[in-house]
C-alpha cells in the first residue's frame, strides 16, 4: 500500500510525493482503556525512488509520525485505519492510492 500526494518539504511542495506508512504502534491507555495508534511515514520522489538500490527518503516533518488517540478498539486492519488518517491530514494534500 501506498499513496502519492503534494507534502511539504523545507518550505516547499514536493508535488506527486510517493508516501508509504513504514511502521505502526497501537497500544492501550491504562487511564481511560482506550487504544492509540502511532505510525511513521516514509516519502519519496517517487515510486521508482522508492524502489531504487539506496532509496532516499524526503526530509518532511510535517508528514514524518502521526498518533490517532481515543479507538474504542485497535483497528482490525492498522494500515487501512493509518493510511484513511494520513489521507485526512492537513500537511497531506490531493492523495491519492498509489
Amino acid at each position: 500500500m501506498a499513496i502519492t500526494a503534494d507534502i511539504p518539504v523545507s518550505g516547499l511542495s514536493a508535488t506527486g510525493a510517493y508516501c508509504r506508512v513504514s511502521d505502526i504502534l497501537i497500544k492501550k491507555n491504562d487511564e481511560d482503556g482506550t487504544f492509540y495508534m502511532t505510525y511513521g511515514v516514509a516519502c519519496y520522489v517517487d515510486a521508482a525512488a522508492r524502489n531504487a538500490e539506496n532509496p532516499q527518503t524526503l526530509l518532511s516533518r510535517e508528514v514524518d509520525r502521526f498518533k490517532v488517540k481515543g479507538l474504542a478498539s485497535p483497528p482490525s486492519d492498522p494500515y487501512a485505519a493509518a493510511y484513511a488518517d494520513l489521507k485526512a491530514q492537513a500537511a497531506v494534500s490531493n492523495a491519492v492510492d498509489a
